[in-house]
């Protein structure tokens, strides 16, 4: 986003809160139903989903109607988006309604898909960590293709960042991750998985225990300080290491019981899966009961639908930290201005 675009990105958000007025500013759009991959925690299982993919008109009519209603960010992921034959055009016509364009993938086609991607403001590929913890969360081989998307990608001058989910195999790759990232000029991003034990026992082993996660919160606090290029704020990552317990990721209906940063999903942020259903964020599929952009009044009568939204707080760093730009937090709004500025140079 540029310097230009993110003023307008703030005057909104600062607009929003004289105003109470909810908006979708920010959008993460799922566009497509398969993947390429098989990564043991998924929180979608988008390599089993038997749903029809949305068409291009779908797509570009529903890009339209966000424009229309404000959006300044378009995150667009999967499933895996590269499969779609008519990404590019997907892409340039977010970009042709003055929207910023993102997305999330898990890097293996890159390469092949360099002329898409070429067009993105920025690209968040899955990274877990070195070769071994990497292919034991994502499958065999990915690793290398990974790196490979990463370094095609960076040639080509996209902005990128990886996202590390730190499961009991990856958490000891934080060092790794940084030396990578500093070698080959990307920024990090680090989430536990999605779905924790609260929900279901599905591979309950993968999750750190509590300390594990605040060693690893502590060592990336440790690295930010030192001018490692960790791409969320300071006071989003401290969020984190304070949670009182991992075990629940959300507080859904129900006030904590310290102080907390509110959850603005659903206010001026929200979720598109790929078979059309809208949530105030993708931690809540399952969750929210959530109306389809198919059904009568499509999305706008879908994000009507999410001021219901009772979810109060979680320790996700890169929902915490849209989170604190929309209370107007002070620090990580510095902090996302000098972002722009390393971007721009």
């Amino acid at each position: 986003m540029s310097l230009a675009d993110r003023a307008v990105f703030f005057g909104r958000v600062i607009k929003s809160r004289l105003t109470g007025a909810r908006a979708p500013l920010v959008v993460v759009l799922n566009v497509i139903n398969r993947c390429n991959l098989r990564c043991i925690y998924c929180y979608g299982e988008y390599y089993d989903r038997k749903v029809a993919d949305f068409t291009t008109g779908e797509l570009k009519d529903l890009i339209d109607e966000l424009a229309a209603m404000g959006t300044k960010s378009i995150t667009i992921g999967g499933g895996e988006p590269l499969l779609r034959g008519d990404i590019g055009e997907i892409i340039a016509h977010v970009k042709s309604r003055r929207i910023e364009c993102g997305m999330n993938t898990n890097g293996t086609l890159i390469p092949k898909k360099i002329d898409a991607v070429s067009q993105l403001d920025s690209v968040c590929v899955s990274l877990d960590g070195d070769e071994v913890p990497n292919d034991l969360n994502r499958g065999d081989g990915t690793y290398r293709r990974i790196v490979e998307g990463i370094k095609a990608a960076r040639a080509a001058g996209v902005h990128v960042h990886t996202n590390t989910v730190l499961t009991r195999n990856s958490i000891g790759s934080i060092d790794h991750i940084m030396r990578l990232a500093r070698k080959l000029g990307f920024m990090t991003e680090f989430n536990l998985p999605f779905y924790l034990g609260e929900r279901d026992s599905k591979n309950d082993e993968l999750y750190p225990d509590d300390e594990q996660c605040r060693r690893a919160w502590r060592k990336i606090l440790d690295y930010k300080a030192r001018g490692y290029p960790v791409l969320f704020s300071r006071a989003s990552h401290l969020y984190a290491l304070r949670w009182p317990d991992y075990r629940r990721r959300v507080y859904y209906d129900e006030d904590p019981d310290f102080d907390y940063i509110r959850c603005y999903a659903g206010r001026l942020m929200c979720f598109i899966d790929s078979d059309g259903s809208v949530y105030p964020c993708a931690q809540l599929i399952g969750t929210f009961e959530a109306r389809n952009i198919r059904d009568e009044g499509g999305f706008a009568a879908a994000w009507e639908h999410l001021a219901s939204n009772p979810c109060r707080t979680c320790y996700f760093t890169c929902f915490n930290h849209f989170n604190l730009i929309f209370r107007l937090d002070a620090s990580t709004i510095a902090e996302t201005v000098k972002n722009t500025f390393r971007e721009a140079l």
